[in-house]
């Protein structure tokens, strides 16, 4: 077998052998001191020796020099580089990167044990020479291990993790596995990947470009999910009753499998308390609706769940969310005396018609101290009603410039006077009246503002199918906020942003006298998102998706996010906080120069208070899966990797100079002989002084 040394250069302390061979050469015999009376009678005789030096003790001559040779061969670090070890590396030192799919799919059965058993199976196959790389993936990838010899450390690693509930999406995972194996500096380079495949997981257009001599294999995790029971959704209906908001959860739930139909209990929890109970029959594959009744929405971040009972597949078991009362956005309908009900009956219905009860609708008509109560946040709506004089008509430019909406729907007798020009940003003018030519069209239309963007797909809706017997004109400085023109040019919408809020300008009405686009299809979401928009609200989401990232910094930045209701705006999150995630543990939150990013990466509730308020009800945020992961759908292996396969780059795969070193160095690390050479110096050293001073005569013998 033969064997090399790490450090060659230390061979030449073998030269210190001489020293022994010195000593025993050079070194004098001690006379043998006789006590003799007189020597007055004896006559000197000169003596002359003859005979050559030579070793008398050879058995401690030997152990001196081979202590010394032992602990230059200790010093030099020596390996066996054959035999065993070029049988385990074969061809040469790999990289090996494991690719390991932790999605929740493959908590499924008996998945995620098939999937660490192959993993591991990789691990134990690992040479001497050889390098692995543990990395999972979902919706993003993180790379545990990298570069690493010890197979003890990587399969510890590997004890350790358990299924995520994120999505399949194996484009992060192959981009990092591609930067592990571009930096490497071993001449064989494998790519291992473990995965259920799911199908909606490859998209064809990862866009990785593997280095040249990549080796790529995948193993395949198979398994049936079973017959899967998923909450898929929730619907929550809100309404008034006695004053009191309430809302009317309906569950979605979807059956992937399964053989013939089957019955089970669904379960409401409000606030952790089981509150409703309903059994329903799920066909064999399919979808059915549940429905339960009304809850009362009494607190402030008020915790949901339905759950259906546990299955193969326990991640898409429940669905969670989080409402608070004063969730409707408070919107007042102003007209004239003696025509209410009349000009906003369409626009008051389909205020009204929202399955989440977005929009809490007062209307009224026109008087003295008719902006008092209202809000930034808020929206007002002038339906043919004239901008208002005087002071009511300050209160009303102050309301904007706090931050409240303004939609003025100009109708026969709405508008404002030249005075107000520069402080709306436009000058109405008279009607203009095309019935004779059977009405005109929407020409123009901004699919890019938000308003609009509701409607840009191909099954959005069509503005163009409405007719307009009537308009205002409206004179606009260069055309600027001008979100919708008619088919000869006229302004239909224009938008002007005054202080913090918005003022909206619409130069017909919203009845159907003046036009039919109260009877269209696209009238409800277009009147929907007109009042969002004024109000400059974002819509409060009930829950979100495992992955995603907020900013919860403070209260706008979580207005923004979707985190807060209108009601709670003003809530104080400053300074230092608590978070706790769903398992009970405290977040650290991450943080910059200033903001506070929190990281939703597990399902359930998110609590979180400022630090030192134990009193308060905490502001709560619900986190789901994504239901695209409950999809059974997979795709054959081996077509990914022959797609991976097909991205190796052409070429022979580098092998630098600093390789075989690395190697050396990883070979004698495992073999560690020089401990065993220091082990054998120590003891020949020892039994060196026990000879040494056995052979030395006692001072003074006779």
């Amino acid at each position: 077998m033969p064997i090399g040394f790490l450090v060659p250069l230390f061979l030449a302390g073998l030269a210190a052998v001489g020293i022994p061979i010195w000593m025993h050469l050079t070194r004098k015999q001690r006379s043998l001191v006789v006590p003799f009376p007189s020597l007055m009678f004896l006559r000197q005789i000169p003596f002359k020796e003859d005979r050559r030096r030579t070793l008398r003790h050879w058995l401690l001559f030997c152990v001196r020099a081979l202590a010394i040779v032992l602990l230059v061969a200790a010093f030099a670090r020596p390996f066996f580089s054959g035999g065993a070890a070029l049988a385990v590396v074969g061809s040469g030192p790999r990289e090996v990167v494991v690719l390991l799919d932790r999605s929740y799919s493959m908590g499924a059965g008996e998945r995620w044990a098939a999937a660490t058993e192959a993993a591991r199976g990789e691990i134990t196959r690992l040479g001497p020479l050889d390098r692995g790389n543990l990395i999972v993936f979902d919706q993003g990838a993180d790379a545990l291990v990298r570069s690493e010899s010890d197979p003890a450390r990587l399969r510890a690693v590997l004890d350790t993790l358990e299924p995520g509930s994120g999505t399949t999406q194996f484009g992060p995972g192959l981009k990092l596995a591609q930067t592990i194996l571009e930096e490497s500096g071993h001449p064989v380079r494998e790519l291992v990947v473990v995965s259920d495949f799911q199908r909606r997981g490859w998209t064809g257009e990862e866009g990785i470009r593997l280095p040249a001599g990549t080796e790529v294999r995948v193993i395949p995790v198979t398994g049936d999910i079973g017959a899967n029971v998923a909450v898929a959704d929730v619907a929550l209906r809100m309404d008034r009753f006695s004053g009191l908001e309430r809302v009317a959860p309906r569950a979605r739930l979807v059956r992937t499998s399964g053989e013939e139909p089957v019955e089970i209990e669904v379960t409401l929890e409000v606030d952790g308390r089981e509150v409703q109970r309903r059994n329903v029959t799920m066909p064999a594959a399919g979808a059915t609706a549940v429905d339960f009744a009304p809850i009362p929405l009494a607190a402030r971040h008020t915790r949901g769940t339905v759950r259906v009972p546990s299955d193969d597949l326990a991640r898409d078991n429940a669905l969670y969310f989080v409402l608070s009362p004063g969730s409707a956005l408070p919107v007042y309908v102003f007209t004239r005396s003696g025509i209410l009900g009349e000009t906003t009956l369409f626009l008051d219905r389909a205020l009204s018609i929202s399955e989440q009860g977005a929009f809490d609708v007062t209307a009224r008509t026109w008087d003295v101290g008719a902006v008092d109560g209202l809000e930034p946040g808020q929206v007002a709506i002038l339906a043919d009603v004239p901008f208002p004089l005087g002071g009511a008509g300050a209160e009303l430019r102050e309301f904007v410039e706090a931050g409240g909406g303004l939609v003025i729907i100009a109708g026969q007798s709405g508008g404002w006077g030249s005075n107000e020009d520069a402080w709306i940003g436009a000058r109405i003018g008279a009607a203009v009246d095309r019935v004779d030519r059977g009405g005109g069209r929407i020409g123009q239309v901004d699919y890019d503002h938000p308003i609009f963007q509701v409607f840009r797909g191909p099954r959005g809706g069509d503005f163009t199918g409405s007719r307009f017997f009537r308009y205002r004109t409206l004179v606009v400085p260069d055309g600027a906020g001008v979100l919708a023109r008619f088919d000869d040019g006229g302004a239909a919408l224009v938008e002007r942003r005054v202080g913090k809020g918005r003022v909206l300008i619409w130069t017909s009405t919203m009845d159907a006298v003046w036009n039919d686009l109260a009877l269209q299809p696209v009238f409800l979401p277009f009147v929907h998102q007109l009042v969002r928009y004024a109000s400059r609200r974002n819509e409060t989401l009930p829950w979100f998706t495992v992955g995603q990232v907020l900013d919860v910094s403070d209260a706008p930045a979580m207005a923004t996010a979707g985190l807060l209701e209108a009601s709670e705006q003003g809530t104080a999150f400053e300074g230092d906080r608590v978070v706790i995630d769903p398992a009970g543990e405290p977040v650290q939150l991450r943080s910059g120069a200033g903001p506070y990013y929190l990281t939703l990466g597990k399902v359930g509730f998110y609590t979180m208070r400022p630090s030192g308020d134990v009193q308060g009800r905490p502001l709560a945020v619900a986190v789901n899966v994504d239901m695209t992961e409950s999809d059974p759908v997979t795709m054959d292996p081996e077509e990914v990797g022959a797609a991976l396969a097909a991205t190796v780059a052409s070429g022979e795969a580098s092998t630098p100079n600093s390789a075989m070193a690395l190697q050396q160095a990883d070979i004698e690390r495992r073999q560690s002989i020089w401990r065993l050479l220091m082990v054998a110096v120590v003891a020949l050293l020892a039994v060196e002084a026990l000879m040494a001073n056995r052979r030395s005569p006692a001072p003074g013998g006779g």
